[in-house]
C-alpha cells in the first residue's frame, strides 16, 4: 500500500517528538508493515487545534489525486487536537479511499478499535485543552500585577525585563502627532498617506492601513490603561494621551462615520454531520439553513440526494430536535455498569494490540549482542588477537547501552490505558449538562459510530456495541423521555 507520512510540532522546543523523531519511527513503521512511503507532509512551529497548516491542507487536497490510501502519523494528536477536524478531515480522506495510521497506536478496524481511537482523540483534545487552561492561568497572574501577557505591545510602549510597560518615547511621539493631525482635521487616508511617506512602521513594522490606524485612534491602552480580556486598571500603564484629547478624536470618528458596520454572518455549526445518513438511500444528512418570509431563521437537517434531483422519501428534520434526541438517548445509555463493562472492554483491547514491535525487535537485538559478546570473550579466552578483540568487545558493551537506553524510552513512550483511567474519561459524560456545546460533541465524537434517520425514527450504532439501538423521533403516551423502545407510526418531527 503507499502512504505518505503527516508530522507536526508546535514549537521549537519540543525533543522527542520532533520532526526528525515522528520520521524515524514512522519510516520503521513503515517498514515493518510493508508499506511503501511516497511522500512527506510537514508543518513545523504549527498547532494541532487548528486546521491552518499549509502541509496539512496540500497533503488532504493531494488525497484527491489517489496516488497513496493511507497518511501515517507518529500518534494521532499529530493530525489534530481538535476532534472536529479530526472527524471533518478523516472523513474528506476517507471519500478520496485514503485511511489515517498511527505509528504509536495500533488500532484496530473493528468497533473497539474506533472507540480507542475516540478515546485517544479525546484525551489529546483534553491535555490540550488543560495545557491552554495552565497557561491563561499563568497569564491572568501577570494580568493582576500590569505585566505583559505576551500579546502584541501597542506601538508607543516597550516592555522591560520585569514585563512592566514603558513608554518608546520616539513611538509615542508618533501616536501623538496621528492624534493631533486627525483633531486637526486631516482624514485617515490623509494621515496613512504621510506616515507611509515618512516610512513610518506600526507596532508590527509594517506599512499604515486603515485597519492599524484605526487601532491607533480607538487604543484606550493610551489613556494609562492596563487592558487585559474583560479587566482593566487605570492608571496600570504609562499614559501617552490625554483625556479631552482621547474623547475629542472619539467623537471626531463617529460624526465621520458613513456606514453601518456589516454584521457578522451566523456560523450554523451542525453538531451529526459525518455521523447522519438516510435511512433510505443511504446518502449522507447534510445541516441546512434558511430563512422563512417572516424572516424566522431555521436550521434542519436534509437528505444529500435531494439536492442531486433523486427522489427520496425522506423528509427534512429541524436540527434541534434530533440533535438532542441523539444526545439524550446516548446519554441514557451511560450508567455505571456499561461504563464499567466498556472500561474493561477498551483495557483489555489496549493491552492484546499494544504495539510491542519496536520492543521486540530492539530485545532481539540485545540478544544476538550478548552472543557476539561471548564469542568474542571465548576467542579473547583462547589468546586471538587481544587487542583488537578487546576493541570489539568494549564496542560491543556501549552498543548494548545503547539499546537497553533505547528499550526504556520505548516503554516510556508507550503507555497502557488502563481500566481506573479508561473509567474516570467515561465518568466525565455522566453527569454532564446536555446544553453545553463542547459536551454534547463530546458524547458525538466517543461514542456514536453512524445514524441511519428515518422519517419515524432512526437507528444508531454505538461504538463497542453489539448491533445498534432503535431510538423513536416522538413519545408515546406514558412512555419516558428518550426511550430506546422501537416505535412506528409516529408523527415524524419534520420543519
Amino acid at each position: 500500500m503507499n502512504i505518505v507520512i503527516y508530522a507536526r510540532f508546535s514549537c521549537h522546543s519540543q525533543n522527542e517528538q520532533s520532526i526528525e523523531g515522528q520520521l524515524k519511527t514512522c519510516y520503521e513503521f513503515a517498514e515493518r508493515n510493508s508499506y511503501k512511503i511516497v511522500g512527506e507532509y510537514i508543518d513545523s512551529a504549527t498547532t494541532g487545534t487548528s486546521d491552518s497548516r499549509p502541509e496539512f491542507q496540500r497533503m488532504v487536497a493531494d488525497s484527491a489525486k489517489r496516488q497513496f490510501q493511507g497518511v501515517l502519523v507518529y500518534q494521532l494528536d499529530r493530525f489534530a487536537r481538535n476532534r472536529y477536524d479530526s472527524a471533518t478531515y478523516k472523513a474528506k480522506l476517507k471519500k478520496n479511499g485514503v485511511k489515517v495510521l498511527s505509528a504509536r497506536e495500533n488500532i484496530s478496524d473493528d468497533a473497539s478499535g474506533i472507540l480507542i481511537e475516540g478515546v485517544l482523540e479525546s484525551m489529546a483534545e483534553y491535555y490540550s485543552v488543560e495545557l491552554g487552561q495552565k497557561i491563561r492561568r499563568g497569564m491572568e497572574i501577570n494580568a493582576e500585577k500590569c505585566l505583559f501577557t505576551g500579546s502584541g505591545v501597542s506601538l508607543g510602549y516597550d516592555i522591560d525585563e520585569n514585563k512592566r510597560y514603558i513608554i518608546n518615547e520616539e513611538e509615542a511621539a508618533v501616536v501623538q502627532k496621528i492624534y493631533d493631525m486627525y483633531i486637526g482635521g486631516m482624514t485617515m487616508a490623509e494621515i496613512i498617506r504621510h506616515l507611509n511617506e515618512k516610512q513610518i512602521k506600526t507596532s508590527h513594522g509594517k506599512p499604515f492601513n486603515k485597519n492599524s490606524l484605526r487601532t491607533i485612534l480607538k487604543n484606550r491602552r493610551y489613556l494609562g490603561i492596563y487592558i487585559y480580556k474583560d479587566t482593566e486598571v487605570p492608571g496600570g500603564i504609562p499614559r501617552i494621551i490625554e483625556d479631552d484629547i482621547f474623547y475629542q478624536v472619539q467623537d471626531l470618528m463617529v460624526k465621520n462615520k458613513k456606514a453601518p458596520a456589516r454584521s457578522k454572518a451566523v456560523e450554523d455549526f451542525y453538531l451529526l454531520t459525518t455521523k447522519i445518513y438516510c435511512g433510505y438511500c443511504m446518502s449522507p444528512i447534510t445541516g441546512v439553513s434558511g430563512t422563512s418570509h417572516t424572516g424566522r431563521f431555521y436550521q434542519y437537517y436534509k437528505c444529500a440526494s435531494v439536492n442531486n434531483k433523486c427522489k427520496c422519501e425522506k423528509k427534512n428534520i429541524r436540527k434541534a430536535q434530533i440533535e438532542d434526541r441523539v444526545i439524550e438517548a446516548t446519554v441514557e445509555m451511560l450508567t455505571p455498569d456499561y461504563i464499567d463493562k466498556i472500561a474493561h472492554a477498551i483495557e483489555k483491547q489496549c493491552e492484546k494490540e499494544r504495539n510491542t514491535d519496536e520492543l521486540k525487535r530492539i530485545e532481539k537485538l540485545i540478544r544476538e549482542n550478548d552472543k557476539a559478546t561471548a564469542n568474542l570473550i571465548n576467542a579473547l579466552e583462547q589468546g586471538k588477537a587481544a587487542d583488537v578483540i578487546s576493541a570489539q568487545i568494549e564496542k560491543r558493551q556501549q552498543e548494548k547501552a545503547n539499546l537497553e537506553t533505547q528499550f526504556a524510552k520505548e516503554r516510556i513512550q508507550a503507555p497502557l490505558l488502563k481500566y481506573e483511567q479508561i473509567k474516570f474519561f467515561f465518568e466525565r459524560f455522566i453527569n454532564g449538562d446536555i446544553n453545553v456545546h463542547n459536551y454534547r460533541q463530546s458524547i458525538v465524537d466517543t461514542f456514536i459510530s453512524r445514524i441511519e434517520l428515518y422519517n419515524d425514527g432512526m437507528e444508531i450504532i454505538y461504538n463497542a456495541h453489539d448491533g445498534y439501538v432503535n431510538i423513536p423521533l416522538g413519545e408515546r403516551e406514558g412512555s419516558p423521555k428518550g426511550s430506546l423502545v422501537e416505535t412506528r407510526g409516529i408523527e415524524p418531527l419534520t420543519s
